[in-house]
């Protein structure tokens, strides 16, 4: 089975249809439709529905896309395979959560570069559900997500952090203020719904007995600690992502005591091969 004719039909199946799929790989459309035929006929089955521009997955191509994926993500990692093992090379594919990926993992990468220099590291940013996908699909190496403790059947997960939250406010406001109060005063400031705590968020604010009546939301931290430094608002956010303005005294905090455990945690798919860099790095985090 030629690994291109199987790179192909990800590709069509990704972007759905020839002629996108022939656009990203930088081929003729013409030379998308013969690698499909190919491997149709090695496979000996459809693979698509054509129905004129559109193309969607036979069942046989549903049954076989996973599989697809699979031999994509072995092939691209077996390029990794160095001659000396102890010095691994290749790149290292992170998905992660804003928050994780600004306060908690910098240290954490920092120890592995130390020891494993000649790999590369790509970071993306993605919600939750995002970096779940792009793990199922094979596009990550490894996901780190902030939330409710959660177990997945295709997934290896670690508890790598406990995490607590807080109540940030302005300087000008007492610590010590009653919540239910302040949201009837100030304008309260969401994480964006897709956001991996916004239910932990949510939660709290049902159980505070008052939910708020002016509201605003944005899909950045540093919009949010910001907005609040400055007055436009009270939040509810990680405690890790407001500590250092809270050493520096330029926004004031009230813990909260969570009613459920929230935690960091990293995802990596079971039942793909772990490549030396992957390894490496599951090594540094002791997992």
């Amino acid at each position: 089975m030629d690994i291109k004719h199987v790179k192909t039909f990800v590709s069509v199946v990704k972007h759905g249809g020839f002629s996108k799929a022939a656009d990203v790989l930088n081929y003729a459309q013409s030379t998308v439709t013969t690698h499909i035929k190919a491997l149709e006929k090695e496979l000996n089955t459809y693979l698509f529905d054509r129905l004129g521009k559109k193309v969607t997955l036979t069942k046989s191509g549903q049954h076989f896309h996973p599989y697809a994926i699979e031999l994509l993500a072995i092939y691209e990692k077996a390029q990794e395979i160095p001659l000396d093992s102890n010095h691994p090379e290749g790149t290292l594919m992170i998905t992660a959560n804003e928050s994780l990926a600004v306060y908690r993992l910098p240290q954490i990468l920092k120890t592995y570069k130390q020891k494993y220099p000649q790999v590369n590291i790509v970071i993306q940013i993605a919600s939750n559900e995002q970096a779940l996908k792009e793990l199922q699909e094979g596009e990550t190496d490894i996901v780190f997500l902030m939330g409710e403790d959660i177990e997945f059947k295709d997934y290896i997960s670690s508890t790598l952090y406990q995490e607590s939250f807080v109540w940030i406010l302005p300087n000008d406001l007492s610590p010590n203020l009653d919540t239910s109060n302040l949201l009837q005063q100030y304008q309260f400031i969401y994480t964006e719904s897709s956001c991996g705590y916004r239910a932990v968020i949510d939660q709290i604010l049902q159980l505070s007995g008052k939910l708020p009546t002016q509201t605003f939301e944005s899909s950045s931290i540093e919009v949010i600690k910001q907005s609040v430094k400055c007055g436009l608002g009270v939040s509810i956010l990680p405690f890790i992502v407001v500590e250092e303005l809270v050493k520096k005294k330029e926004i004031t905090f009230q813990s909260i005591e969570l009613p459920i455990k929230i935690t960091s945690q990293m995802f990596y798919h079971k039942s793909r091969w772990i490549s030396p860099v992957l390894r490496s790095f599951l090594d540094i985090l002791k997992v």
